[in-house]
């Protein structure tokens, strides 16, 4: 069974290996170009598109400073605290995106056809575990204390997951989002042969059902824990299926900067899934024999 301190370790190197990933980028034309189109489409911050390449080094440093507290080995739990408390404000202000900026699929009618927003609804789960994770260090010791923040964080995580896997499935029915997946599936032994067999749009049917099917499986966290850990198993399984698109699909890396480990804008939206998959863990060890959801 999964501990609660193995899941710690996990997310804390998620997160501490996304962020610095990403703060790194922020110093390539690729940081610079995401920032300048988040500014350029910001209803109070458009003016401010022609610094994007200052904004965009000023953000590296912030995730790369935020990245290393969160996952230096050090025994302090006081650097780390502060290293979470950045990640939660970075996380609360990504998300806020969601009301400033254009993030809708206009081919599909707009509101609530998800598009741009479907990399910004991931800092939910995200900002959940950083709150679980840091409820370690705010007990004072490295162990399985409880404490409130620990118990409305694996609510955030929650609320996160399904956020993502029942809009982003929901979005797989539109022709839309079967276009834009059509690529990804391509490029994978997993899925390339599902075309032939289903067609493009059967292919984004089939894998948005299993989206689907997953978030009905996490409404288990009120009724059935045997429901909910199939439906983390199924969310942690997706999650790697994305990650492996890191390795099979090309488009995960910026040509021009050389290819890997130079991430693209798509790269990015993948590599959030690798907090997304230790957020499952994390709720995972906390339905063992140790976990908090046998002591509320």
């Amino acid at each position: 069974m999964l501990s609660p301190g193995s899941a710690l370790i996990f997310g804390r190197f998620a997160l501490a290996l996304t962020f610095l990933w990403f703060g790194a980028m922020n110093f390539t034309a690729v940081g610079t170009g995401i920032v300048s189109g988040w500014l350029e489409g910001h209803v109070l911050l458009s003016g401010l598109s022609d610094q994007a390449s200052s904004a965009a080094r000023a953000m590296g440093v912030y995730q790369i400073v935020m990245a290393a507290l969160i996952g230096a080995p050090i025994p302090s739990g006081s650097f780390r605290r502060i290293g979470f408390a950045m990640l939660g404000l970075y996380a609360a202000g990504a998300l806020t995106l969601i009301f400033t900026n254009p993030v809708w699929a206009e081919a599909e009618g707009g509101f609530p056809a998800i598009g741009a927003g479907q990399g910004i609804i991931k800092y939910l789960a995200i900002l959940g575990l950083a709150l679980w994770a840091s409820s370690f260090d705010n007990s004072r010791m490295f162990s399985n204390r409880y404490s409130q923040m620990r118990i409305w964080a694996q609510l955030v995580m929650w609320a996160g997951l399904v956020l993502v896997f029942g809009w982003i499935g929901a979005m797989k029915f539109t022709a839309t989002e079967a276009a834009g997946i059509a690529p990804l599936a391509a490029s994978h032994l997993a899925f390339y042969r599902l075309p032939d067999l289903v067609g493009q749009q059967g292919t984004s049917y089939l894998i948005g059902a299993i989206e689907l099917f997953t978030v009905a499986a996490l409404a288990g966290y009120w009724f059935s824990t045997r429901a909910y850990r199939l439906g983390l198993v199924m969310a942690a399984v997706t999650c790697l299926f994305t990650l492996s698109f890191l390795i099979t699909y090309q488009g995960a890396w910026q040509d021009d900067l050389g290819g890997f480990p130079a991430l693209s804008q798509a790269g990015h939206f993948l590599l959030k899934d690798l907090p997304l998959l230790a957020a499952c863990l994390a709720l995972l060890a906390e339905t063992g024999r140790e976990g908090s959801r046998y002591r509320r």
